[in-house]
């Protein structure tokens, strides 16, 4: 049996772990940087989805069970390997098998507790629109004058200025704030973090 020490030892890396990724999921409780946008911006003027393409369920599926499914697989069949010494006994051989399912689940949910965390504040940091955020906005086209920022294109158009998001007239702040959260895609850090924990099985 492991010692209690060696034991504590791993309740402490997984607290650290699941602090992390806690700690991202409270930064995405910050109100975002709101970036200046043009209503004439064709990028973002997409319509608002409700259903992903990729649900969440999906993205869990696909990042985080497949992963530890085959860390789990490889561990229990091909652990100790080849090179092991024949004499080792079955609770010497579980024990390896053991202490490479923690690690390998380890490397995984740090991998992905570090990717979702700097993904959320860099989300934070840039407020890049999303491609749906006119539609998310529903901004008051009358009010330009009052809420313009900057640009240079009054010359061609009233609406050719850059306007804060105090022209929305969207009452649900939560969907207005994820609309400033398009970069870096959270779907994208979450299915190439795992890669590098995958990679040694």
């Amino acid at each position: 049996m492991p010692s209690k020490r060696l034991v504590a030892s791993y309740i402490f890396d997984w607290i650290v772990i699941i602090a992390i990724a806690a700690f991202g999921g409270g930064v995405n409780n910050i109100t975002p940087y709101y970036r200046p946008f043009s209503l004439l911006d064709l990028s973002i003027s997409f319509p608002f989805v409700e259903k992903e393409k990729i649900p969440t369920w999906l993205l869990i599926v696909v990042s985080l069970a497949i992963p530890a499914a085959i860390i789990f697989l490889v561990c229990l069949i091909f652990v100790p390997g080849p090179t092991a010494s024949k004499r080792m006994s079955k609770a010497m051989i579980w024990r390896r098998k053991l202490w490479e399912w923690n690690t390998g689940w380890m490397g995984l949910a740090l991998s992905l507790a570090t990717a979702f965390f700097f993904t959320q504040c860099m989300k934070q940091l840039f407020g890049k629109p999303r491609p749906d955020l006119l539609s998310r906005c529903n901004p008051n086209a009358d009010a330009v004058a009052t809420h313009r920022i900057g640009g240079d294109g009054m010359g061609l158009s009233p609406l050719w200025e850059l306007v804060g998001a105090t022209i929305c007239q969207q009452t649900d702040k939560s969907l207005l704030d994820d609309g400033f959260r398009s970069f870096p895609s959270g779907h994208s850090s979450c299915k190439f973090a795992p890669l590098g924990s995958l990679s040694p099985f």
